[in-house]
This record gives structure tokens, sequence and C-alpha cells, in this order.
């Protein structure tokens, strides 16, 4: 997908589905095999595609955004992201501010049931070594892979923190077990307050305070206070490790950190604004959407819906999704091939990526666009990154649904569901017919709707 807002001498048309751009070759498949948008240069020589990536933020499966990049962006100029947004986006304060390169996600990913893909909840763990930041990002990487920053451990700030911590715990340890009793910063708290009482004049509450302070304490007391100052340390080291508590730096300098970012300054490191979404919200957002689509619960039980998100979407293997090799024979491969390998070998063939299916998912997306104005059409690539497309042509459906019952427990589950009654054969032609463009432009605008009041 593409921005809607990006300065250049020609229009956006809101898509782009893939990476390489060539004026010398055609794709081999009757539609453009690349869906893409070219800005010319002043001598009309240079042409830059662009292409939809996500970046993990905080190391958290759940943050992780797109951008857009063209065929020139290096994997050093996604360090300007780190230097640039003026929020914390290392995984604790126990980590360095900025990464130290990059990887990419191999992991193969989550099928959508219309062709989208999804990243798996052990995304991380499955990485290619880092990669220079002299080589180009569409070389290494599939149109909506993820990537994911490589962050050092801060040794320093660790065992800083960890001492002073420690330290605070040794001034509070119980008086009747500590070898320099009497330090703790609570009674150096009273005594400085003590002393501020004296000199406005508050003698006996400066006396007071003094003579509790050298009271004998109960040494069950002792221990109880001890207990309550142990658990206030866990908290505040939980908070920091985990990064509940996470500020850009833990000692801010004036000047030294930039807090407010334009808009040329987002659109220049490619910046979307929108958050992949988990399997889990897909899954929720699909259900909704479609209910709504059908006009309720009967009519979608009666429609089929519930069987169809029984199993929604396919778990991929190796050697699938983004695990798939970026070679020519991939990159070239055309989904009506893929097609035939379903069909010759359904149960052991391999959802292969190739840029023609990347073009089918971008040409579906102009095809539903078309007719919506500027702001519809960018709230549409919103909700287009964050969950793909509702709809999907005939190949595609075929390849998933050959590809789902490759798992024999899913194959005979969908065997055995009860088929969407009909009572006439009219209504089981209107179940089955291709929805129009008006419905299609309503169920869009719905989800569009949602979308934005999940956003506020």
């Amino acid at each position: 997908m593409s921005s809607t807002t990006r300065n250049s001498s020609s229009s956006s048309s809101g898509v782009s589905s893939g990476v390489h751009t060539s004026t010398s070759a055609k794709p081999a498949s009757g539609q453009p095999k690349i869906e893409e948008i070219i800005d010319n240069d002043a001598d009309g020589n240079d042409e830059v595609a662009f292409l939809d990536i996500y970046v993990r933020f905080n190391q958290d499966q759940e943050r992780d955004y797109c951008f857009q990049v063209n065929t020139k962006t290096k994997f050093g100029d996604l360090f300007k992201i780190f230097k640039t947004l003026p929020i914390a986006l290392r995984p604790s304060v126990f980590y360095h501010s900025q990464p130290i390169g990059f990887q990419k996600s191999t992991q193969p990913g989550f099928v959508t049931e219309d062709g989208n893909f999804l990243f798996e909840d052990d995304a991380a763990k499955q990485v290619s070594s880092i990669i220079p930041s002299e080589e180009l990002i569409n070389v290494h990487v599939w149109p909506g892979q993820l990537i994911l920053p490589v962050w050092k451990f801060d040794y320093v700030t660790w065992y800083s923190i960890i001492g002073l911590l420690l330290a605070w715990l040794y001034t509070d340890l119980p008086d009747f077990i500590s070898p320099t009793p009497g330090i703790c910063l609570t009674n150096w708290a009273t005594i400085f307050f003590a002393r501020l009482a004296g000199k406005v004049g508050f003698n006996n509450v400066e006396r007071e305070l003094i003579r509790d302070l050298y009271e004998p304490t109960d040494i069950m007391l002792q221990c109880f206070f001890f207990g309550i100052h142990l658990v206030k340390v866990t908290v505040i080291f939980l908070f920091l490790f985990s990064g509940a508590f996470n500020p850009m730096k833990l000692f801010r300098l004036p000047g030294g950190v930039k807090l407010d970012v334009n808009q040329e300054e987002l659109l220049a490191l490619g910046w979307t604004g929108t958050r992949k979404a988990t399997i889990d919200e897909y899954k929720d957002y699909y259900r909704e959407t479609k209910i709504k689509e059908f006009g309720g619960l009967v009519p979608a039980h009666q429609g089929g819906l519930f069987n169809t998100i029984r199993h929604l979407g396919v778990h991929l293997k190796e050697g699938e999704g983004y695990n798939t090799p970026l070679t020519k024979e991939y990159m070239e491969m055309s989904v009506k091939q893929l097609q035939q390998q379903a069909k010759e070998n359904p149960k052991e063939f391999k959802l292969h990526l190739n840029y023609d299916w990347f073009a089918r998912l971008g040409y579906g997306f102009a095809k539903f666009a078309e007719g919506l104005d500027t702001k519809q059409t960018a709230d549409l690539i919103k909700q287009f990154r964050r969950y793909g497309l509702f709809y999907s042509d005939a190949s595609v459906r075929e390849i998933i649904h050959t590809r789902k019952h490759q798992d024999p427990k899913i194959a005979e589950d969908i065997a055995d569901l009860p088929q969407p009654r009909k009572r006439e054969e009219e209504e089981e032609n209107e179940a089955n017919r291709e929805p129009t463009q008006a419905e299609i432009e309503e169920t869009i605008g719905a989800a569009i709707q949602q979308t934005k009041e999940e956003s506020s």
C-alpha cells in the first residue's frame, strides 16, 4: 500500500503491492505483476517503487508498525526512525536507546481467509542474521514482511540501577541486624523536617520527631516495614525491567532529545501510523464485520459464517509465507502456477509467496476503492494495512481452501460441520452470489467506521 500523502510530481493511486519495476520486460500474467507507484525524476529516467514493511517497536508483538519505503531505501535508513520519533522504542531502560542493526523475521506467518498475511506470536524467534546497513531493503524482504531491530543490552545502566536499589534496600535493613543502624532514608527525612520545624519556631514538633526517631521499635514491626520496602523495591525493578516505565532517557539533558516531530519528517521516515493486527484481533474483527454484513447473528448462521470462522485462515509452515526464499524462481511465479500445484499435489504443496499474489491483493483493493473520496480511501488503506482485505478472487480462495485441508483434523472437522440450511433454491443462490459493488462499499464503510471508533 502506498501513502495517500506524499510530495510527488505524480498523484498517488493508493496501492503498492510489489517492489520491483521494469520498463524492458512485461509480466507473464495478464494483469500487472506489481501494482506500484512510480515517481519520475526530472530527467524521467529513474523509477522508484514503494512497498510496505513492518517494524517492531519495544520488542512487543502488539507494536508492529507499518512504514512505506522505496526501492532505494537501505537498512541503514531505518536508524532514522529511532533517532526521530520522540518516544522510547527500546524494550526497556536496560537496553541502549538505538538498535545496532536489523533482522528480518523468516517465520512463515498466518495467511488470512482472503490471502493477506499476519505475524505469529513467535515471529521474533525465527530470524535472519543482521543485515548490513548498506543493503537495499527490497532486495531482502517481501512486501509486508516484519523487520526486527536488534537491541544491545546496557550493562552500565543494569548494574547502576541494581546497585542503587540494593543500596536503598540496605539502608532500610532492620536495626537489630543492620551493621549500620539508623541510616535509612526515612530517618534522614525525619531529621530534616525536625530541624526545619525548629528553624521556623515549632520546637515542640522538633522534639517529638526526634524523640520518636530514637525510641526503640519492636522487632516484629521493623521486619514488617522492611517487608513493605522489599515489595516496593521489587515492584520498581519489575516496572523498569518490563518496560512499563520506559523513558527515552533516564537523565535527560536540556536540548538532548527532540520532543516533537513535524509531518514532513514523518513522511520522510515512511511513517503510516498503522499497527498490524494480531491474529486474535483479526479474527474478532472479521467475525464482527461479517455479522454486520449478513445483518445479524441468525442470517450469519444461516449463511454458514460460523462454519468459516471455526477454522479462519491458516498457520503456515516451513518454506511457506515469509519463509519463502526471495529468489527469481519464486518472485516470478504466478498465482495460476501456485493454483496448479495445489490441484496436482493438494496434500503436500506449499503456499509460496510471489509478486503476482501481492499484485492480486493490490488489484482487489483498487476495485474496492473505486468511487471513494480521498478521506475514505485513506481510511480504507489503514484498514487494509491493519487487517487486510475481507474479499479475494476465486484463485486465491481456492488455494487457501486447499491449503487449509492439508491438516487432516481440520479437513475432517470441516467435513462434519452441518451445512447451511436453505428454505428454497433462491436463498441458496442469494447466499452464494458475489457481493455487489454497493454491498461491498456498505461493508467497507461500516468497517471504516468501526476502525475509527477503535482508534478514538
